[in-house]
């Protein structure tokens, strides 16, 4: 007899939507991290630069991706 297939009943731990927001601030924070160590600056510098970028990232991505589920 041939197996069933297991439908996949467990919640996701993030949407879709916010997973797509995290990793675009993550990369806007790292990339504004790197290029404030490559213009010279120290760790400590560069560390909250890329705070500061990937908090404004994610307040930017949340207003300009939608959740509407795509209907219009």
């Amino acid at each position: 007899m041939a197996k069933q297939p297991q439908t996949d009943s467990r919640p996701y731990l993030l949407s879709v939507r916010a997973s797509i927001i995290l990793a675009l601030s993550a990369l806007v924070g790292s990339a504004t991290a790197g290029l404030t160590i490559a213009s010279g600056g120290g760790w400590a510098k560069a560390l909250l630069t890329g705070g500061a970028a990937a908090g404004g990232a994610i307040a930017l991505f949340n207003q300009i991706i939608g959740d509407d589920g795509g209907a219009r």
